[in-house]
């Protein structure tokens, strides 16, 4: 017991390190972006002196008997940290499961919302232009299992994360049937233990797993899956000058290649985790 919560003490810390070292590197550069005007929403962020953003969360894999508290997910952190920095004032992180993430911003407990992709487009809510995660996506399903075959994926489950973009496409391209799930590693625990048919992400994060030893029962099914909606920046309707900062943020943040090394941090940190899998650990719900 000791030596497993050493373990996973250890796992954290690396964990924490990983993340720590996104926000300082990969800060924004800011000249083209602070002559910008600021609508409301950012203009009151500034005027308090913080900027709060909700993020998605989820517990990370765990041994069975010592579960730990939902964090906030890595890669939309890198985003909201990088907004704060490019408008001069500290992040405050606020983490929500799905079903809270609208209710917070509509009850102004949050400032923005960077959460992937929506399930559905909602009411006094708008998004930013563009994408803050643009990745090609990747299926993938159990070598000699029931699915073989792209074609077969037509009414087949595929495991997929909160927020994850490759849910749409495999709907509209394949006709399959997306099961969410609270986060990328939670969807890689399901589809490991049967739970789905398939596996769909970010492609960089599948090619890595593809490598380890444990993966040699999978295989890739099908490639260059494009989301067909927006990981988008959402904010209460109504300021279309915050809107237009956020978007220029965006352009900024791809431009300046913020966001292909924040990619490749959520690929390792994602094959991390997912490797804990074969030493015991667990995804906690």
């Amino acid at each position: 017991m000791t030596e497993r919560k050493l373990v996973l003490a250890g796992a954290a810390l690396a964990a924490a390190v990983a993340l720590a070292g996104i926000g300082g590197a990969w800060a924004f550069a800011t000249p083209s972006l602070s002559s910008l005007p600021k609508g409301p929403v950012l203009a009151r962020a500034v005027e308090r002196g913080k900027l709060v953003v909700g993020v998605r969360r989820y517990p990370r894999p765990a041994p069975p008997e010592a579960p730990t508290p939902p964090e906030p997910d890595g890669f939309d952190a890198t985003l909201a940290r990088a907004l704060a920095q490019s408008l001069g004032v500290p992040l405050e992180l606020v983490g929500l499961d799905a079903a809270a993430q609208e209710a917070a911003l509509r009850e102004g407990r949050i400032d923005l919302l960077v959460a992937g992709v929506p399930a559905h487009s909602a009411q006094d809510i708008a998004a930013a232009p563009g994408s803050y995660d643009i990745g090609q996506g990747l299926v993938v399903a159990l070598r000699r299992g029931k699915v073989q075959e792209a074609s077969a994926l037509r009414g087949a489950t595929v495991c997929v994360g909160e927020g994850s973009g490759y849910a749409g496409a495999v709907s509209q391209r394949f006709g399959a049937q997306p099961r969410n799930y609270p986060s990328s590693v939670h969807a890689a625990s399901a589809f490991m233990a049967g739970e789905c048919a398939a596996l769909a992400e970010d492609g960089e994060v599948l090619e890595r797993l593809m490598q380890n030893e444990e993966w040699r029962f999978y295989k890739p099914l099908a490639s260059d899956l494009r989301p067909p909606s927006d990981a988008a920046i959402r904010l209460p309707e109504g300021d279309a000058v915050s809107r237009d900062y956020l978007a220029a943020a965006l352009r900024q943040w791809r431009a300046d290649g913020t966001l292909t090394k924040a990619r490749g941090a959520r690929a390792g940190n994602l094959q991390f985790e997912i490797t804990l899998l074969k030493d015991g650990f667990v995804c906690h719900s």
